[in-house]
């Protein structure tokens, strides 16, 4: 077997250990991103959504029934979520929930739109 001379194997060992760095750090932002997904299993089209914190406004429009869409979102300080928008057929939706903590990280927030316009927040580490 050939012997790859030194400087060779000095790229070689260098383009490795960049390719592990990239790769652990890109896992270690996937762990630990925050993550909110909006479901919709209210029967209607929802025409609009924002979901707040004070330092962040998220929306969503429209999303259609029985649809998911997911965004990251980013902890500054405490604060609890603020739901408001509307369905279809004008219902309101307007709720707040949850609870987030500065310094918490890889939050997975699911909010689920029901008949009605019910709104549930659960609320998990990922």
């Amino acid at each position: 077997m050939a012997r790859l001379p030194r400087r060779s194997f000095l790229a070689l060992a260098t383009a490795a250990g960049l390719a592990a760095a990239i790769g652990l750090g890109v896992a270690f932002r996937e762990h630990t991103r925050n993550a909110l997904t909006v479901t919709n299993r209210s029967g209607l089209t929802i025409t609009s959504l924002e979901v707040s914190l004070p330092w962040e406004t998220l929306r969503f429009e429209p999303i259609a029934a029985g649809e998911s869409v997911s965004r990251s979102f980013r902890i500054a300080s405490d604060a609890h979520f603020a739901i408001e928008g509307e369905l279809a057929d004008g219902t309101r939706l307007r709720a707040a929930e949850g609870y987030v903590t500065n310094g918490q990280y890889g939050e997975e927030v699911r909010i689920e739109v029901g008949p009605g316009g019910a709104i549930q927040l659960r609320q998990q580490r990922r």
